[in-house]
């Protein structure tokens, strides 16, 4: 994964950030609050676009949700910048969709906000599938 200079800082902060959790000096909830926002400044790697999505206008959605991704981070042992860069690659990653299947298709499904119940933590398109929502991957993950 290649970072710019700024998501590089962004990764630092978020160390900082996980320390402070786990010295105790702030609660999970307000960490968790600070690493969505943070981690929203590094920009997903497109992996993905619906069949629906290749005909009309696209919205971007991470394919694992933030906050699963932030319980990744805050659960991981002995985190380090090399871990977190490659928790960074593998989950911070994005499928365009359109603005049905983004806002109506997942959340009948009960996956608007969470990966399914038996996710095995390595397919990050396993809740589009459940959903039953037509994939194209993206070759490489480095469109845009």
């Amino acid at each position: 994964m290649n970072l710019t200079p700024f998501e590089s800082e962004i990764l630092d902060s978020i160390l900082w950030q996980v320390e402070g959790f786990s010295l105790g000096r702030v609660t999970r909830r307000a960490t968790t609050r600070i690493l969505r926002a943070t981690i929203r400044r590094i920009r997903p790697r497109l992996i993905a676009r619906s069949q629906s999505a290749e005909s009309s206008d696209r919205e971007i959605d991470h394919a694992i949700p933030l906050h699963v991704l932030c319980d990744r981070i805050l659960n991981a042992e002995d985190l380090d910048r090399s871990k977190l860069q490659k928790i960074i690659a593998d989950w911070l990653v994005a499928v365009e969709l359109t603005a049905q299947e983004h806002r109506e298709v997942l959340r009948k499904c009960g996956l608007s906000r969470s990966m399914p119940d038996d996710w095995d933590g390595i397919d990050p398109l396993a809740r589009y599938r459940i959903a039953g929502i037509q994939l194209l991957r993206i070759s490489n993950g480095d469109e845009g």
